[in-house]
């Protein structure tokens, strides 16, 4: 079963400042065929300041993207996998103006005619699938993640928040991407180590692992719709000491109107994953390991009492 978007912008319209986004210029056709490098397969996304610069069309299935950010802010970036024929522009002319509309309410204390503007969102809207995509990455970090995905068209966002609580989303980092028939041939990665992640268990990993470079597969086990409407993820972190775990978990908490937002606590450093996948499916990550304390977590609310986060030490 697939896992729906419930949705993510939904969450959003109630805990962010919601702004029309102006679209940015494609470039041209031969500037974006250098971010795709044919040798390693990889779909190069790269992040400036609040933006993904990237191709507009790829080839079906095992895709391998490498995001580079070189921004000053923490980011990452979800799928969404868009109905029938509908893309970036009917996104933002369908959902933006109830959100924007409720939003006004909200921050007068209007709950009630605030939640009432959700009545204007489409249909359509609900069969929005959540596809995967790449982990929370650090400012001048890179991240590398390998999905599976279908044809279609997908929207590519990252939610995380400005300093005043504004979505990263609001600010420009949405994107369209289409993928084509045509399969690209790939095959999955070949894991060094393998990640369980499930709402009853669990995330399932080693206790320790020598330092290295290494690639991940992550097995969804299952798949929930949590208080933040959204499912649950896996995100890689460094820290520097286990006091900061109680810090993470609350940054993470999303449905905390000021958690979530840029910067990150001091003392972490995120090195990606794998983002929303439906039940049963499959996402790979990779990542260089040094000598350290790390955690694997979920951006979730309260992942650690659910057991979305589990500790490692890399020797």
């Amino acid at each position: 079963m697939k896992l729906k978007h419930k949705s993510s912008i939904f969450i959003f319209g109630l805990l962010t400042l919601i702004t029309l986004i102006s679209c940015k210029e494609k470039k041209e056709a031969e500037a974006l065929e250098s971010v795709v490098d044919e040798k390693t397969n990889y779909v190069e996304v790269i992040t400036n300041g609040m933006d993904f610069e990237t191709v507009d069309e790829i080839k079906s299935g095992w895709t391998t993207f490498k995001y580079i950010n070189k921004s000053f802010e923490p980011h990452f970036f979800i799928l969404e996998k868009m109905p029938d024929t509908l893309g970036l522009t009917t996104y933002k002319k369908d959902l933006f103006p109830p959100f924007i509309s409720a939003f006004e309410h909200f921050e007068k204390g209007e709950m009630e005619a605030g939640m009432k503007e959700f009545e204007n969102i489409p249909e359509w809207f609900f069969k929005v699938e959540l596809a995967g995509g790449v982990g929370l990455t650090s400012k001048k970090t890179t991240s590398i993640s390998t999905i599976y995905l279908e044809p279609g068209t997908y929207i590519m966002e990252c939610y995380v928040r400005m300093p005043n609580g504004l979505g990263h989303v609001f600010m420009g980092m949405i994107k369209e991407l289409k993928v084509s028939n045509e399969p690209n041939g790939n095959e999955p990665p070949k894991a060094d180590f393998k990640i369980s992640i499930s709402s009853e268990k669990g995330i399932t990993f080693n206790d320790s692992i020598k330092s290295g470079n290494y690639k991940f597969e992550a097995k969804f086990e299952d798949q929930k719709q949590y208080e933040h409407l959204m499912g649950h993820d896996v995100n890689l972190v460094k820290i520097e000491n286990d006091s900061l775990v109680t810090d993470l978990n609350n940054w993470l908490n999303i449905v905390d109107f000021n958690a979530f937002r840029s910067p990150e606590p001091e003392g972490l450093l995120f090195l990606g994953g794998v983002e929303d996948l439906p039940a049963g499916q499959t996402g790979y990550f990779e990542a260089t390991l040094e000598k350290g304390n790390y955690v694997l977590i979920s951006e979730i609310p309260n992942a650690v009492d659910r057991k979305m986060i589990k500790r490692f030490t890399v020797y």
